[in-house]
């Protein structure tokens, strides 16, 4: 799967949400699985990056600045600029970039550049 553009999605809350509200695709929530994304109602949507250099840029970006905005607990381990390669790695090969941490406050942390069109399925939201 190679992205025509990527859909962004942005989620801080207090902790992990249970399964219940990531199985419900009106909750604005990380769900279970990366394709589910696609499920949420387009009011959800942070951003949408096209698979240009330019937006590809972009959408690098958006995930730098969400990193160093909500800096890891253990950053120490797994610093930002050592998350940003894979960031890089998977954007540049058209695919998910995805985290889901807790933050120094304590805060879960979920970010997403979702691939789309997927494998067989139409752009959900008509691009």
């Amino acid at each position: 799967m190679v992205a025509k553009h990527w859909h962004a999605y942005a989620w801080v809350g207090h902790a992990r949400p249970d399964d219940n509200a990531r199985n419900d695709p009106s909750q604005p929530v990380p769900p279970l699985e990366i394709a589910h994304w696609l499920r949420k109602p387009a009011r959800h949507i942070a951003e949408t990056f096209d698979n240009t250099p330019e937006g590809a840029g972009s959408a690098i970006e958006w995930m730098r600045t969400g990193g160093a905005e909500n800096e890891a607990a253990d950053e120490v381990h797994f610093p930002l600029a050592e998350r940003m390669t894979y960031v890089e790695d998977d954007v540049s090969r058209g695919a998910d970039a995805v985290w889901g941490y807790y933050s120094e406050t304590l805060r879960y942390v979920s970010r997403a550049l979702v691939a789309c069109p997927r494998e067989g399925q139409p752009c959900p939201y008509g691009r």
